[in-house]
């Protein structure tokens, strides 16, 4: 049955002539008498009387025009409230991201979230934590996505997902041949860090003091800015580090990294998504509402 038969029903009893109808739906006559015959046929009943010009509900008629205004009714209602949620969703959505979300999450997330909003423009800008956070409080961006929870002004954390950190040492490395390492087998060993403000880090560093292992500044070789280039320096013997287990995937494959089980700390940890405590954009509440109805899957 085409919606559209329904749409012409009301209107031609509503207008009260096939003429009148026509004029208000932007048909011919033969038009609105094709599609109420059409109706007719459908259900094998007369549900209009032709009295000349104008036209006489029949008891089918009846019962087909009460349900008929009923669909007719709702379905403009969704128009409008479609065309309303579209108006709404144009602009600019501006997310902050620290490393581990912005550059292996958030890109899968943002497909899906274009494809059901696609006058959305979203710009992601990967920076530290404690940046993110900053640039939250200050209003330069709407949402952010990072890897630790810390206080702040104004703000609320939701947990996204989890994720794990993991230890990686080119192979050959003494630790490589190990079943697992212990924090004590990092002494001595070079360190390839995230740089001070990082979440990961801060993490890393959290763990491993409660399992009882202070990293000595002297050991941290290296400071990089992206876990790209700390996997990049691990690969190329220049110390080991601990970063999310997304990042070495392709790495540990080809055989240029080796994971090594740290055994007695805990190192999953929780992805937030953090926001100012006041109303959002619609943009900016859409994409939230979007990652609740699509729970994050990590895989790697």
């Amino acid at each position: 049955m085409n919606i559209n038969y329904w749409k012409t029903f009301v209107t031609t009893v509503e207008k009260g002539t096939l003429s009148a109808a026509a004029e208000e739906l932007h048909f011919t006559q033969p038009g609105v008498s094709k599609q109420l015959q059409a109706l007719e046929d459908y259900y094998s009943l007369c549900l209009l009387e032709r009295r000349g010009r104008e036209v006489k509900l029949t008891a089918a008629g009846e019962i087909c025009y009460r349900h008929a205004r009923s669909i007719v009714r709702h379905l403009e209602q969704t128009r409008q409230e479609l065309e309303q949620l579209t108006q709404l969703l144009k602009g600019r959505l501006v997310l902050g991201a620290s490393t581990t979300p912005g550059q292996y999450i958030l890109p899968q997330v943002i497909g899906g979230f274009r494809r059901e909003y696609p006058r959305v423009e979203v710009a992601v800008e990967i920076s530290d934590t404690r940046e993110v956070v900053r640039r939250l409080q200050e209003g330069e961006i709407d949402l952010g996505v990072v890897g630790a929870a810390s206080r702040g002004r104004n703000l609320s954390y939701s947990r996204l997902t989890e994720d794990e950190l993991v230890l990686i040492v080119p192979p050959g490395h003494r630790l490589a041949a190990l079943p697992a390492a212990t924090p004590s087998d990092l002494e001595g060993e070079p360190l390839i860090w995230r740089e001070s403000g990082s979440g990961t880090r801060r993490i890393v560093e959290e763990r491993l003091q409660k399992a009882g292992f202070t990293v000595d500044p002297r050991q941290v070789a290296m400071e990089l800015g992206s876990t790209e280039a700390i996997v990049s320096a691990v690969e190329a013997g220049l110390g080991i580090s601990l970063v999310t287990r997304w990042a070495v995937a392709k790495g540990v494959r080809l055989g240029y990294l080796v994971i090594v089980p740290l055994a007695g700390v805990d190192l999953k940890r929780d992805l937030y998504l953090v926001r100012r405590r006041q109303p959002l954009s619609p943009a900016a509440e859409a994409f939230a509402g979007f990652l609740e109805k699509h729970p994050l899957r990590l895989q790697c």
